[in-house]
């Protein structure tokens, strides 16, 4: 699929640029004649038309959100991110995070009432508001005197509405990629009623709240058991076990968490490969944790191979967890550091206090047995 997502932008790109040199799309008249200080401006200025253009697509899901009583947690365009604050305020902050760095909106519901619905407008607004911002970009563009189709503003107001035409075809397009589904996917999937979409709501519904800082022992148990025995086959169902494995664990229960764990490994062979390192780091730490079991640790960790998609508080998390397990409290504390000083770019903001309590108590646990052995000494 990833493969797929990619011909898409070739087809997409190419057909595109084909159209604007055929018929001198989004240039300017033939007797206006670009100086090299406004070529260069124009180029500079391509990749603040592309931030401009997912800004506004990101803000299409965020609006569409709010009109269905969603509450924007985060909004992230590029190197740019506002996230909400425990005060309930948006903060702006620095976005260090690949893997979000092209664009995201999430938006919470506060109930559970047609979340099917709402959650389909919501996914509907980004592709929307790009759909009507090429529309206005490059309407008005074509609106513009011939001498001002020529100026930098102009052609910078084209760019973006071509982008933004661009953003709409791409995200319209039901396709998924790499583990991850388009827009066009996620509304088709939401368009039809069945097992299928009961399932598609609770994986958004846990997922976006977990995003949003919601502790796992707060998402619906029952939803989540119930989804997972829908009978149907979905890319998504195996993710329910994560989802309930971290609910467990979070409420004091390490043998169901254990079971679901058990269940969410097992099922690693129809997880994309780029996903399947975050599942053996876990499974590493979960044994070292909670099962005491170094052996076990150890040949998952062998498993993991990291990557852009890899949670950076993981492998810290796991080797703690070792080095807590075999006593080496110095490298305890400085790994449990390390990760605490990882998870705030952790996308699932809820289980991260769940790690967040864990690596405290490991960096006390540390503490408390460095003092002891220099008393002892």
């Amino acid at each position: 699929m990833k493969k797929l997502r990619l011909v898409v932008f070739a087809i997409l790109g190419g057909g595109i640029g084909f159209l604007c040199a055929k018929y001198r799309l989004l240039s300017p008249p033939g007797d206006l004649h670009l100086t090299l200080t406004q070529k260069l401006v124009l180029l500079a200025l391509l990749p603040m038309a592309w931030l401009v253009a997912v800004g506004l697509h990101e803000l299409g899901h965020a609006l569409a959100g709010r009109l269905q009583g969603f509450r924007l947690h985060w909004l992230t365009v590029g190197p740019l991110m506002w996230r909400r604050q425990p005060t309930g305020r948006l903060r702006f902050e620095w976005n260090r995070n690949l893997n979000t760095a092209g664009g995201l909106a999430l938006s919470v519901p506060p109930d559970d009432v047609r979340l099917r619905e709402r959650f389909r407008m919501f996914v509907a607004g980004g592709p929307l508001a790009s759909l009507v911002w090429g529309v206005v970009g490059v309407g008005l563009y074509a609106l513009l005197p011939a001498a001002a189709q020529g100026t930098v503003p102009a052609m910078a107001l084209a760019m973006i509405g071509g982008i933004s035409f661009l953003l709409f075809i791409v995200t319209i397009l039901p396709f998924q990629a790499g583990g991850f589904a388009s827009d066009g996917m996620r509304i088709r999937n939401l368009s039809r009623s069945g097992p299928a979409q009961e399932l598609e709501v609770a994986m958004l519904t846990a997922t976006i709240r977990g995003m949003a800082g919601i502790r796992p022992r707060a998402l619906n148990r029952s939803a989540l058991e119930a989804a997972l025995a829908l009978p149907v086959e979905h890319p998504s169902k195996l993710h329910l076990s994560y989802y309930l494995y971290l609910h467990h664990l979070d409420a004091g229960d390490p043998v169901a968490a254990g079971q679901h764990l058990a269940n969410y490994r097992q099922q690693l062979p129809h997880l994309p490969p780029a996903l399947q390192a975050s599942v053996w780091l876990e499974a590493a730490f979960f044994s070292a944790a909670y099962e005491h079991d170094a052996s076990a640790a150890r040949a998952y960790l062998a498993e993991a191979k990291p990557n852009a998609f890899t949670s950076a508080d993981q492998l810290p998390r796991v080797e703690a967890a070792l080095a807590r397990l075999i006593g080496d409290a110095e490298r305890a504390h400085a790994q449990a550091q390390t990760a605490l000083r990882e998870l705030p770019r952790n996308l699932d903001q809820g289980s991260a206090r769940l790690y967040q309590e864990w690596l405290q108590d490991t960096m006390r646990w540390a503490e408390q047995a460095s003092v002891a052995r220099v008393e002892s000494a």
